[in-house]
Formats: C-alpha cells, sequence, structure tokens
C-alpha cells in the first residue's frame, strides 16, 4: 500500500492545478462553517452576558416568601447559587412624584446578591452592614437635594395599604385623595418602624424596577435575624437551567414565581420549543447549503481525478490492484488534501469572523447600550464541529467517485471506453439548432447526447451554484423579517405625551399640535384619544380563524355561543386627520360625523401570539366592512379599580369601589353598554395607530365624535399622545422640546421612535453583513465548482477539437458550437435549478413560520441575478478554457493519449 500512496502523491503534484482548486474548496467549506458556528458561539456568549448585565445572573424567582419558603429554596442541592433579597418596606419620600411617591427598601443578602442582580453603581460603594444603603439615580432631582452620597436619610417603613390590602411594586400607586367610611385614605403606609441610614451610593436605573412600580428601589443589607412576618424576594440559579420549569413546580403554588427567560434562551433553554425548533431548522438549512456546494465542488475534483486517472487505475487493477487498495487511494486522496484545507479553513474562518466583528462591534454597541464589545468566542465544540463536518463533506465528495473506480474492469479502463456509449441508433437533434447554430450546433448537441456523464457534471454544477445562490438570498431575506417586521413597524418618528398641571388647566390638544407642526422638519401629525376595552361581536361578523383563535387562547369561557369577545382599542383622532383617511377611502363624511349614530372605521389584520400554536401570526378578525360590536364601558374606573359613581340629593359626587367577586369569580364592575357600528374595515395602519399594541382591532372615530361614544366621566385616565412625523428626528425632537419649554409647557414626555429604530437598523445591518458574506462564499465555491468542472471538460476534449480542426472547421465553427454549448449548459441548468431553489425557499419559509407569521415569497432580485450570472460565468469561462487551447498543434494533440 506504500507504493500506492506514493503513486497518489505523486498524482496530487503532477496535477497541481485540481490539486490547488481542491485544496481551496475544502478551505472555503471549513472556513464558512467554522465561521457559522463560531459566530454563533460567540453571539451567544455575548448576548448571555449583555442579558446577565442587564437582568441579573438568575434563572428564577419566587416573590415576597416566607422565611419557610425562602429556606426550602436556597438549600436545594438543585442550585448552583441563590440570593434573597429582604423586603423591609415603603417609605414617603420628601417631595413625592406623581407616579412614585415612596421608597422601596430591600435588604440584600450581603455580597451573593449584589453579585446576581444587575445593581451597577454610578458613585460611591456597595453596602456593608444594615446602617448602609445605596439609592438609585432616577430619585436624584431638585426636589429632593439631600439625597447625596455621605449623607443621612430617615425612613418610616411599613407596610402600603390600598383599599385595605397589603400590595407590593407591581401595583401602581392609586392617585385618589378620597376617604373611606372609616375616614382612611384609600392608599397609605402602616408604619412599622423607623430607620436611619448612610448613603453610601448611587446605582443606575434598575431592571427589576418597573415603570410604573410606586417606590424608587433602595438597597441596603439584610438583617442577621428574621422574624416570622418578614417577606422575602428569592433569586435562585440552577445547576443544569433546563431543569428550571420542573424546579419551580415543587415551590409553593401560592407563591408568585418568574423565569428569567433572556437569559434562559441564550442559555440554551427556550420557554417555548418552536422557537428552538424555528433556530435549529434554520441552522440545519445553512449547513445543508454549505455542505450541498461544498460536496459539489469537491466531488467534482475527485470524480475529474478519477476520471483522469481510469486508465491508471486498470494498469494498477491490472497488476494484482484490489479494489478496496483502490477505493483506499481515492480516500488517502482526500485526507492528504484535507489535511492541508481543513486546518487552513479553520483558521480562515476565525480570522474572517474575528475582523468582521472588530469592524461591525460598535453597532452591537449601539443595539444594546452595552459598553463590553463583542469578542470572538472560539469554543472547542464550534472546532471539533466544524472539523468534523468539513471532514465528512470531503469524505462523502471522494466515496462517491471511488464507487466508479472499482467498479470498471481493467480492460475497459485502459481502453476508456466507458464515457461514450454509441448506439445503433441515430442520434437525431432538432431542424431548430441546425436552423440557428448550422453544423456546428448539430455537431455539440450530438456530443452531449453521446456523451451525458460529462455534461451533466457541468449541468449539475451549474444548478448547485443557482440553488445555493437563490436560496442562501431568500434565507437572508427571511431571518431579516422577523427583526423587520417585529422592531421597526410603526410609521411615526416622535410621540408627545401630556399631563395635567397642579392647577388642572385643560390641555388645548388642538393649539398643541398647532404649536408642534409649526417645527419645519415635521412632515405630518396628529393627536389621538385612546383606550383598550372589551367588545363583545356576534360571530356572524369574525372570520373561522379568529374564531378559532379564540377559542384556543381565550382565558375565560364564553358564556354566549352567538358573540366573541374581543380587545379593542377604540381611538378617537383629530377630525383634520380623520377627514384624510374618508378621502383617501372615498367614504361619506356625513356618514363618520353624525353625532346620533356614528360610523366608525375599524383596523384589522394585527400580529398576535397564537399560545396554542407556540407563534406570532397575522390574523384577519372581520369579514367584511361592516360590524355591529357592543362596547363594555366600565362606568368609573380609575385603572386599577371600579367604581360605583353616586350622586346625593345635593347634587354631590361619592366614588364607592366595587373590587367583589360573585360566585362564579367574576368581579362585579358596573358597566354601560354601547352599540358601534363600522362601515369600512381597513388593514393599512395611519401613523397614529401603533401596530405593536396587545390589541385584535382598533375602532377609529374623529375626536369630535368623543363624548358621544365615550361618558365623560369614563375619560380621565385614557391616554393622550400626539404623533409626528418629521424629515429629521433628531433636529425636530430638540427643537420642539425647547419650543414647548419656551411657551411655559414642560408637563410633556417626548418619545423619539425613529431613533429606537435606527438602533433596530443596526441590527438588520448585522445580520446582513454576516448574511452577504455567507452569499459571497456560497458564490465562491459555486464558481469556482462551474470554473473547474468547465475548464476540465475542455482539457479533456482537446483531442475532439484538433479532429474537428483537422477536418476543416473554422474558427466561427468553433465559436458557434461553444455558444450552442454554453446556452445547452446554461438553460438546462435553469429549468433544473429554477424550481428546486423555489422549493428550498418554501422550506425556509416553512422554518421561519415555526415562530414568526411569513408570507411566502420568491427572491425575484436573487432569481434575475443567478440567471444572469450563469450565463456570464459559462461564457467567461468558455472563453478562458478555449483561450488556452487555441494554440494548440493538431497533429500534437491527437499523438496525445493523456486525457
Amino acid at each position: 500500500m506504500n507504493v500506492l500512496k506514493k503513486v497518489t502523491l505523486k498524482s496530487l503534484k503532477n496535477n497541481r492545478t485540481r490539486t490547488t482548486v481542491t485544496i481551496i474548496g475544502i478551505i472555503l467549506s471549513a472556513a464558512l462553517i467554522c465561521a457559522v458556528t463560531t459566530f454563533i458561539s460567540s453571539m451567544q456568549n455575548y448576548m448571555l452576558s449583555y442579558m446577565v448585565y442587564n437582568n441579573g445572573d438568575w434563572h428564577g424567582a419566587a416573590y415576597e416568601t416566607d422565611i419557610e419558603t425562602c429556606e426550602e429554596i436556597t438549600s436545594s442541592d438543585k442550585l448552583a447559587n441563590s440570593a434573597y433579597g429582604q423586603l423591609l418596606g415603603y417609605a414617603k419620600t420628601e417631595s413625592p412624584d406623581n407616579q412614585k411617591p415612596y421608597i422601596y427598601v430591600i435588604g440584600g443578602e450581603q455580597e451573593s446578591f449584589f453579585d446576581t442582580m444587575p445593581v451597577h453603581l454610578i458613585e460611591g460603594s456597595y453596602p456593608k452592614n444594615p446602617n448602609e444603603i445605596i439609592i438609585p439615580e432616577h430619585i436624584l432631582s431638585e426636589k429632593n437635594p439631600n439625597l447625596k452620597t455621605g449623607n443621612s436619610i430617615t425612613l418610616s417603613l411599613g407596610d402600603r395599604i390600598q383599599n385595605g390590602i397589603s400590595v407590593g411594586q407591581n401595583v401602581p400607586y392609586s392617585q385618589n385623595p378620597e376617604e373611606d367610611s372609616d375616614n382612611k385614605t384609600l392608599e397609605y403606609i402602616d408604619v412599622k418602624e423607623t430607620r436611619t441610614y448612610t448613603i453610601v451610593g448611587i446605582y443606575e436605573y434598575p431592571e427589576f424596577e418597573k415603570t410604573d412600580s410606586p417606590g424608587y428601589t433602595a438597597l441596603t443589607v439584610a438583617d442577621s435575624k428574621f422574624d416570622n412576618g418578614d417577606r422575602f424576594d428569592v433569586y435562585f440559579k440552577m445547576n443544569k437551567p433546563s431543569e428550571i420549569f420542573d424546579f419551580i413546580k415543587t415551590i409553593d403554588p401560592e407563591t408568585k414565581c418568574i423565569t428569567n427567560d433572556d437569559v434562559l434562551a441564550f442559555s440554551g433553554v427556550f420557554k417555548y420549543d418552536t422557537f428552538f425548533a424555528a433556530v435549529r431548522n434554520l441552522a440545519i438549512i445553512v449547513i445543508g447549503l454549505i455542505m450541498l456546494g461544498s460536496i459539489s465542488l469537491i466531488y467534482n475534483a475527485f470524480s475529474i481525478s478519477v476520471s483522469e486517472r481510469t486508465k491508471q487505475f486498470g494498469l494498477l487493477s491490472s497488476i494484482g490492484a484490489t479494489k478496496k487498495q483502490l477505493r483506499n487511494m481515492v480516500f488517502f486522496e482526500a485526507l492528504s488534501v484535507s489535511l492541508i484545507g481543513i486546518p487552513l479553513g479553520i483558521g480562515t474562518g476565525i480570522a474572517g469572523i474575528a475582523i468582521t466583528l472588530k469592524l461591525i462591534g460598535n453597532k452591537f454597541s449601539a443595539i444594546f447600550d452595552f459598553d463590553m464589545p463583542i469578542q470572538i468566542c472560539v469554543s472547542w465544540e464550534s472546532i471539533v464541529i466544524a472539523i468534523v463536518i468539513s471532514l465528512i463533506t470531503v469524505l462523502i465528495s471522494a466515496w462517491i467517485p471511488s464507487i466508479r473506480a472499482t467498479r470498471v474492469s481493467a480492460v475497459e479502463a485502459i481502453r476508456q471506453n466507458m464515457d461514450i456509449k454509441i448506439k445503433n441508433k441515430t442520434v437525431k437533434t432538432s431542424k431548430l439548432t441546425y436552423k440557428l447554430f448550422g453544423l456546428p450546433g448539430v455537431l455539440a448537441n450530438k456530443h452531449y447526447k453521446r456523451n451525458k456523464k460529462k455534461y451533466r457534471s457541468t449541468v449539475i454544477s451549474l444548478f448547485l451554484s443557482i440553488v445555493l445562490f437563490i436560496s442562501a438570498a431568500s434565507f437572508t431575506s427571511y431571518l431579516a423579517y422577523p427583526i423587520e417586521s417585529g422592531f421597526m413597524t410603526e410609521k411615526y418618528d416622535l410621540s408627545f405625551s401630556f399631563y395635567q398641571n397642579d392647577d388642572d388647566t385643560k390641555i388645548d390638544y388642538d393649539e398643541m399640535l398647532k404649536l408642534l407642526k409649526s417645527d419645519k422638519d415635521v412632515t405630518g401629525g396628529a393627536y389621538i384619544y385612546s383606550n383598550y376595552y372589551q367588545l363583545q361581536i356576534p360571530k356572524e361578523y369574525l372570520t373561522d380563524e379568529f374564531i378559532e383563535y379564540n377559542k384556543q387562547n381565550s382565558y375565560e369561557e364564553n358564556a354566549n355561543d352567538n358573540t366573541e369577545n374581543i380587545v379593542a382599542s377604540v381611538d378617537f383622532v383629530n377630525d383634520e386627520e380623520f377627514e384624510t383617511l374618508l378621502e383617501k377611502y372615498k367614504l361619506e363624511k356625513d356618514d363618520y360625523f353624525n353625532t346620533s349614530k356614528p360610523l366608525a372605521l375599524a383596523i384589522d389584520k394585527h400580529n398576535v401570539f397564537d399560545y396554542s400554536k407556540e407563534k406570532f401570526m397575522s390574523i384577519d378578525a372581520l369579514k367584511g366592512d361592516t360590524s355591529k360590536l357592543t362596547l363594555n364601558i366600565p362606568k368609573k374606573y380609575d385603572g386599577y379599580n371600579f367604581i360605583e359613581q353616586t350622586t346625593d340629593e345635593n347634587g354631590n359626587e361619592s366614588a364607592l369601589y366595587v373590587n367583589q367577586k360573585d360566585e362564579n369569580d367574576t368581579l362585579n364592575a358596573p358597566l354601560i353598554e354601547t352599540t358601534l357600528e363600522t362601515g369600512k374595515t381597513i388593514t393599512d395602519f395611519p401613523f397614529y395607530i401603533a401596530t405593536s399594541a396587545p390589541v385584535y382591532l382598533n375602532i377609529i372615530y374623529p375626536y369630535s365624535m368623543l363624548d358621544y361614544i365615550i361618558p365623560r366621566n369614563v375619560q380621565e385616565n385614557s391616554s393622550n399622545n400626539l404623533y409626528l412625523t418629521s424629515d429629521n428626528h433628531n433636529a425636530s425632537r430638540d427643537n420642539l422640546e425647547k419650543i414647548l419649554k419656551q411657551n411655559g409647557i414642560d408637563n410633556f414626555h417626548c418619545y423619539d421612535y425613529a431613533q429606537n429604530v435606527e438602533i433596530n437598523r443596526n441590527l438588520i445591518s448585522i445580520i446582513k453583513v454576516f448574511a452577504y458574506g455567507f452569499i459571497v462564499l456560497i458564490s465562491l465555491i459555486a464558481t469556482a465548482n462551474v470554473f473547474n468542472t468547465i475548464s476540465t471538460n475542455i482539457s479533456l476534449r482537446r483531442r475532439e477539437f484538433a479532429m474537428l480542426k483537422s477536418v476543416g472547421m473554422t474558427k466561427k465553427g468553433f465559436n458557434k458550437m461553444m455558444n450552442f454549448e454554453c446556452l445547452l449548459y446554461g438553460s438546462k441548468a435553469l429549468i433544473l435549478g429554477l424550481p428546486v431553489s423555489a422549493f428550498i425557499t418554501y422550506l425556509i419559509y416553512r422554518s421561519i413560520s415555526e415562530g414568526f407569521a411569513a408570507v411566502y415569497r420568491l427572491p425575484w432580485n436573487a432569481i434575475g441575478i443567478a440567471v444572469l450570472s450563469v450565463f456570464i460565468v459559462v461564457f467567461a469561462t468558455m472563453m478562458y478554457s478555449m483561450n488556452k487551447i487555441k494554440k494548440d498543434n493538431p497533429i500534437d494533440a491527437l499523438k496525445n493519449e493523456n486525457l
């Protein structure tokens, strides 16, 4: 066998061009596979670090537990570590905010709590004992000048009572100064103790404090001894993250538990399997495409090698070489080139990803607002996966032609008469071929039919090139689609929200809108009053798809078989903007401004999450334009409590809170039933309607119809926002904030949505950088494949061309013949490649559909590029190959027996 190995190595040295192309193919294959696995590893490591920084290093949490439950959780051997926070209580701030009037003090388990939770100091140090405290940065203001590092603060701590019940941070502050029958305010602090702390640090806004939480979260060290009445929040991290959901089931069912889904997801644990299935299926498709392209290139190289060495195999077989030894020669050749190609490919892939991450690292920082730069993470798992997949690719590529090498008899191999099969019947060609290309075209066509194996390899190479390119482009498109649909849906650029001044001066939204539209860059604006309500809709107006969806996803059983309950946003937009909508859809103004019975516009086709199918989907609720809906409005609602409004004999109003439940566990809420009627259903969202709102319908009226639909006494707590579009959102934002303050208006909040979109566009850019890099490498593999196949086939036909020259074929005739062959290659490859590409695009679509409702669409731009590129590559390769042999002497070529 040592002799056969030497023959193989000598053959590789003598055919340097083919060997080089083969090694390049292996390098590209290994580099691409390694780049994919290394990027996934690097991205997972970066995102896990970010999520831990942002959300904390824990997998699950149990809120407001007693001391026994806390000890039971923290003592479990299934936990890698845990930390608890002692809930010390609420205290009123010196200058209460309208939404956050309290300081909420938590005593963290020393060291472990501050290591586990996302507590990031801005200045000072962490507390070291129960007498020291750190406060969040958002509590600092001109109203609280004494809250500084080094100062002391005395807090009267106790339980927060709302309507007679102790509540926590998850229940927002109730701004109702009324007193109940016992002359107690509806929300107050039941003071238990007074403590004095030294402020030793200030930390960043904590992610574990919600924006509507009533207390600023201040942190100290937990007491050394606990009472039975003490409550705790417990955070824990599992030894095996996948066990988190089963572990939570073992905790007292009355304890509220949550999971840190973001940290779990990047630890490889997904709450919904469909998301993992979508990621897994896409990864399989990507690796499959890489392997397909690599196998096609490397296989052709080995196939050509075997074809060139058939005579050599015949001679070796005639002197005693066995089939196993011949097969081992091919595998030895594969391992020899792999020994060079795979290490170079692994190094190239790692270097490529390292450079790419270095160049686009700032985009990651902009997206996540995270100072830590993304760094390459070369895990041994990713390297082993890349090596194994690359080696399998090469061995598969060598195995197929090795079968041929062992099946050919010695005599056939020496004669080399197994490729062209001459049959007794005449090979027929089309008359059209003769008319268009003359005798050269007929000769080319007959040669193709007689020598199908060699031509087939060229067509297959082109076919795979088409499939790989279109599939890669389709993959890129579908990969970006969920991001674009999920993060870049709203059409406005800026939104302004206003709250009432202390003097109860009513905001004039027409004047406010006029003021905001005075900015030179603002191109449009609208103000809108919105609130969410429950609608009852007869099933005759609803689609079967929505009825089934509502049945599978509703938490409450519908008592009425003829109607469905549906959550909708009822929106009232300024009259001018509403009239623009009517003009767009050519609707009658009088029907929608009728004070006795105004029609409404309905916006349908919202993106929703289907819990039964565990994926996002776009769904139509209404069948047609006209629908009758029943709107249920609580007579009085402060955002958290239903209120029965009463009036005494002197006309004074009073509020009675209605929170009791009946025997069916249903909240007794006094309701006003109003019948609404839609005159038109549209699916195109105006810029002032949020597409991401958690509703199934938007019902739109002109603002002047507000009092005729929603009673005044339930309008107080609804949101009022102004939405603007601008050619320069940054300039408009700064200018409008200045204009409002100059006009004495400071009770506003501005949200720059366009800036948020720009951040998300960075994510799209990152995806496209990697996707287009993937396409480029796949295209290089495909181009090398086509070049290798066509140039080798032309080289092997030197004797044929010499014979044609010797019988008088002119240069013009040669050009005609080769042009016809190019058209033959390209057209046959496209006829096969385009349908297969469409099928693979469909598979990618189905994979995306596992986690997100997508629409099947063909990548027409990629198809156009593929069609054009096929003929460019074929003609260019043909010209290059013919140019190499055009100076051949016919006599020397005819004498040459080496293929």
